[in-house]
């Protein structure tokens, strides 16, 4: 019991990670129906600026510059790539290539600048000192995660159900031209929804560095499991978005319990594979023809 009550603890931060990851896309391809898998190569920008940043300035001010940095990669991505592309017709296999092709020139970017060994940042001694939980334990960097990413979760629903540009983000997703009848341009709300969803990768990205070290391909699994989460949460939906990535999240570590590290996330895929042949619109069961809500 008390092996698999740890597990579940480790669990939630496996989960808050790949929640971070894809309540972001979620957020982003309810909206703009973009494929943007290009969002994995803002994780990895996250973790990788971190880490290089960190040799000339501190590291609460390195970690701050680079998920700025990070966010500006997501709305330069959006501005200069898929909005030309859609005015010119481009469709969503288009735009789906183009972004496939960024994520392979950024990442080769970072392989060949900072080298293919893990990019680890130092972080400082809070983030390693244990903090007990009854007979458990978690580092003081997991817990920070946890709460950093409940917390981002809560603002962001809080922000669409509460806000002028949260709405006009929720008209966005359902019919882009109510935005500008209201008098809002279009580029504003594809900007500020970029903005947001490269925040949250670019922060798990930053966790990863300090934790065990960006290093090539990360980002490209950290995104392909928050896909599945997305899809298992329900298109269309946030909130299914990080309930079913906290589930990948515990049921990863829980199969600790019967197989090897390197067989979970094999297992996570299979199980994925039977669940949506079964409910092919997820466990949320969400009608996409109705769907019009992002929380």
């Amino acid at each position: 019991m008390d092996l698999f009550v740890q597990l579940l603890l480790n669990g939630l931060v496996a989960g808050s990670l790949y929640a971070l990851v894809a309540v972001g896309f979620a957020l982003i391809f309810a909206a703009t129906r973009h494929f943007h898998i290009a969002h994995a190569a803002v994780f990895a920008a996250g973790g990788y600026l971190a880490y290089f940043l960190a040799d000339f300035l501190p590291v609460g001010p390195a970690v701050a510059v680079a998920v700025l940095l990070s966010v500006v990669l997501g709305v330069v991505l959006v501005t200069l790539l898929y909005r030309p592309l859609e005015r010119r017709g481009g469709a969503g296999f288009v735009l789906f290539l183009v972004s496939l092709g960024a994520l392979i020139v950024i990442d080769n970017i970072f392989t060949v600048g900072l080298g293919a060994q893990p990019a680890r940042l130092a972080a400082g001694s809070w983030f390693t000192t244990t903090v007990d939980i009854g007979q458990w334990s978690l580092i003081a960097g997991q817990v920070a995660l946890i709460v950093l990413a409940f917390a981002l979760f809560g603002g962001l629903v809080t922000l669409l159900a509460r806000t002028r540009m949260g709405k006009l983000v929720q008209a966005f997703s359902g019919n882009p031209e109510f935005v500008q009848i209201v008098g809002r341009k279009p580029q504003v709300v594809l900007v500020v929804v970029y903005a947001l969803g490269s925040l949250l990768a670019a922060v798990a990205g930053v966790y990863v560095a300090a934790d065990t070290g960006m290093q090539p391909g990360l980002g490209e699994t950290f995104f392909i499991v928050s896909v599945m989460a997305v899809i298992i949460g329900g298109i269309g939906s946030i909130t299914g978005a990080f309930v079913a990535a906290m589930l990948l999240g515990l049921l990863q570590n829980v199969l600790l319990l019967v197989m090897g590290a390197e067989w979970t996330l094999a297992a996570i895929f299979v199980l994925f594979l039977v669940l949506i042949t079964v409910s092919p619109e997820g466990l949320a069961r969400i009608d996409l023809r109705r769907a019009r809500t992002l929380a």
